[in-house]
């Protein structure tokens, strides 16, 4: 069950939209309403919302493995100052609010986390995106002031980052990609030709340019680690450049990697944002953050070798 819409009586008129919820859908649709699942059309609605007559609520609840809070501690913090706040995402967690939760994402549990810490809610900002099976370097910012120059590094290629991938196949040992990106008929992501770029699609957006430089770092039997750094920062970039080389993510299944592995069993791809440099917001020296890979990233590496 995804979402269930109902429309709001006469009776339940001026009651919080979230006590309705729970009257209709009991246990589950009071959680949903606590975790922020609740919409009005196309806006999220707070459990205390008072209820209009006629209006149709929707109840969002999530996919079928529940509501789960990004599994981060202070110790995930890998560099901090006044303005900015850098983090090491872990795999397998959304970075912001999701159409049926704000409370479990990176910035939700980060926000709680520092308010524990200093006794005062922080203003935090998402600098720019991960994917939710991506782990690494995630920038925040702290202060207003630091919010729009960061977002303006990552739009221009200010920010020079490094991502680690297991990939499958024999990759070559450099590759340059340069392609269009946007979405298909369906809605997905997709690579269009070169020739392409600027084109409008239905959709109204136009395809836009998406340049990655791939390198090899180790070849396995049948899989390798490669190096990538995105000149551009479509989504998906990385995922679908190296599914266009023939040597798709491990645990990427949407685009056609494994998820059966040397005995393990992937349920996202193998990617790590795993080295970033770009000018301070404030300042303009320039930031130089490293991080390391996940364990499960390191024990496929070392079953590869095997």
């Amino acid at each position: 069950m995804k979402a269930v819409s109902f429309l709001v009586t006469s009776e339940d008129h001026g009651r919080p939209l979230g006590d309705i919820a729970a009257d209709r859908l009991g246990e589950a649709g009071r959680v949903a309403a606590q975790r922020g699942g609740l919409w009005l059309g196309k806006r999220r609605a707070a459990a205390s919302t008072l209820a209009i007559a006629g209006e149709t609520l929707s109840v969002r609840f999530p996919p079928t493995h529940g509501y789960c809070d990004a599994p981060l501690t202070l110790e995930n913090i890998i560099y901090e100052d006044n303005d900015v706040l850098v983090v090491n995402k872990p795999p397998a967690c959304y970075v912001g609010d999701t159409p049926w939760d704000t409370q479990g994402s990176v910035l939700a549990v980060v926000q709680r986390l520092l308010t524990v810490r200093d006794g005062v809610p922080p203003v935090l900002h998402l600098a720019h995106q991960l994917d939710f099976g991506t782990s690494g370097i995630l920038v925040l910012s702290k202060t207003p002031r630091a919010n729009a120059p960061l977002q303006t590094a990552f739009a221009r290629g200010l920010a020079m980052k490094q991502y680690l991938a297991v990939c499958s196949g024999h990759p070559p040992v450099t590759a340059d990609l340069v392609t269009g990106h946007g979405r298909a008929a369906g809605g997905r992501w997709r690579l269009y030709d070169q020739a392409d770029i600027g084109r409008v699609l239905p959709d109204g957006q136009r395809v836009r340019l998406a340049h990655t430089r791939f390198t090899l770092r180790r070849q396995f039997a049948n899989a390798a680690l490669v190096e990538a750094m995105p000149l551009t920062g479509r989504t998906h970039q990385i995922r679908l450049h190296l599914a266009a080389l023939g040597c798709p993510i491990l645990g990427d299944e949407r685009y056609g990697g494994v998820v059966d592995v040397a005995g393990l069993h992937l349920t996202h791809p193998l990617l790590h944002a795993a080295e970033l440099q770009l000018p301070h917001p404030i300042h303009g020296r320039s930031l130089h953050l490293f991080c390391p890979p996940p364990s499960l990233i390191l024990t496929v590496i070392d079953r590869l070798r095997q």
